[in-house]
């Protein structure tokens, strides 16, 4: 055998080593596998992969067809493509890794599970996928790939890190990364709706949608605020967002989060126009939104944008939102009365140490936040042999999560050619490590 077919033969062994990857995962995902949870998520990522990999398999034939020379100029070539399959995966099969690690799954099944909650309702009736929950060294939970600390191998002619990230970006499955400190923390966890809200906004292209509704109250501002409110606009969103997915939970933990000193605060108000709302300002929305919404709340304070937040926040519940079937906002998603009562009531027992009876996982997660307003000393590492308040919450939201995957619960096969757009995908990134080499 000569050198030429050793290396053809090396080569379509590395290649059907990624689809018998892919179908082990895919196996991964059945009802009662660790993974089932995310059973359309790894189809539509694998089968979308599927559609670059079916691309180098006809480039690999063509070579194959042109003779030898083909073969030795094209082969690493062809290697590096496989390469830039397995990164793309890896970028997902690293962070659904951590589901095999015993003392992470109870956490990571809450999150995903309330993230899921989140999502599902704007998602309704399109092929969008609820966005993946990893653990991440970033200070706070943040939505990729909006401010991602990513950074690939640096492979010359492969894709770069900027490169690599506008590629994820066309993935179909959002992430969404906590810090590491929240695993021994689920009262933080409310705040993962903010993250989907930007999730949302993104997938369903709703930033024109805000800017349109927004406009008549930008219209009666002064110029620098209307720039202010305009940078904000995708924060503000999310804000308004998680409010509604966890009501006054979300409020909670989003006051906890924010908190700075006084004077950090009243400086925030007066200083340069940052990404994110001062805290003042974002609290004041949160509370005009709860209040909004039916529950009691306290308002804010917040200095020259006080008189914008009510018309603000009125104005992006109501819509209406054409990428969400044409609703208000607070008609796609609601943390209603009755949900509230049951989150109360599951704080009220964790305060006596009482598993919680609610089956309803966005309820669980906010009676974890309630139950930590009351006595953060529920939440405390427990001594040996024993549980606290979270690891009630966390056996309560597996017992209510199943075996089954999401498709059992009406969550059906996804309908998108993602084949056809991996391999879309593959031509893309040929063309942006060609102008890259250039």
């Amino acid at each position: 055998m000569t050198t030429v077919d050793r290396k053809v033969a090396e080569l379509r062994h590395k290649l059907a080593g990624i689809g018998a990857d892919f179908a082990r995962w895919r196996a991964e995902t059945e009802p009662g596998r660790p993974l089932r949870k995310h059973h359309t998520q790894v189809v539509r990522l694998t089968d979308l992969l599927g559609g670059m990999v079916g691309r180098i398999d006809g480039e690999l034939d063509a070579v194959t067809a042109g003779g030898a020379d083909d073969v030795l100029r094209e082969c690493r070539r062809l290697q590096l493509r496989m390469l830039e399959v397995h990164r793309l995966w890896d970028f997902y099969r690293a962070k659904l890794n951590l589901r095999y690690v015993e003392w992470y799954r109870p956490f990571l099944t809450a999150v995903d599970e309330f993230a899921w909650l989140c999502y599902a309702p704007a998602a309704a009736g399109s092929d969008r996928e609820a966005p993946l929950v990893h653990l991440s060294g970033e200070f706070s939970p943040f939505t990729h790939l909006r401010e991602t600390p990513f950074v690939v191998e640096d492979v010359p002619d492969a894709l770069n890190t900027a490169d690599f990230l506008g590629v994820v970006t066309k993935l179909p499955i959002p992430i969404i990364g906590l810090p590491w400190y929240q695993l021994v923390h689920l009262p933080d966890a409310p705040v993962i709706a903010h993250e989907v809200g930007h999730a949302v906004e993104r997938d369903f292209g709703l930033l024109g949608t805000v800017r349109a509704v927004t406009r008549p109250v930008l219209r009666t501002m002064p110029e620098a605020r209307r720039d202010a409110w305009d940078t904000w606009l995708p924060e503000v969103f999310a804000d308004l967002y998680g409010v509604l997915a966890a009501g006054p939970a979300f409020a909670s933990t989003l006051a906890d989060l924010l908190v700075v000193d006084d004077a950090r605060m009243a400086a925030e108000l007066t200083g340069p126009v940052q990404v994110h709302p001062p805290a003042a300002v974002r609290l004041a929305l949160a509370a005009t939104a709860l209040a909004e919404t039916g529950f009691p709340a306290t308002p804010v304070a917040c200095g020259p944008f006080e008189d914008d937040i009510a018309p603000m926040t009125a104005a992006l519940l109501a819509g209406p939102y054409p990428g969400l079937g044409d609703r208000p906002l607070r008609e796609v998603i609601a943390f209603t009365a009755a949900q509230q009562a049951a989150a109360v009531t599951a704080a009220d027992g964790l305060v006596d140490h009482q598993r919680p009876e609610t089956s309803d996982v966005r309820c669980l997660i906010a009676a974890a936040r309630l139950a930590f307003d009351r006595r953060p000393a529920l939440f405390a590492p427990p001594p040996p042999g024993e549980v606290n308040a979270q690891d009630l919450v966390l056996d309560k939201v597996a017992k209510a999560v199943g075996d089954g995957s999401r498709a059992d619960h009406g969550d059906d096969a996804p309908t998108a050619d993602d084949r056809a757009a991996g391999m879309r995908l593959y031509d893309l990134i040929d063309e942006m490590i060609a102008k890259g080499s250039r």
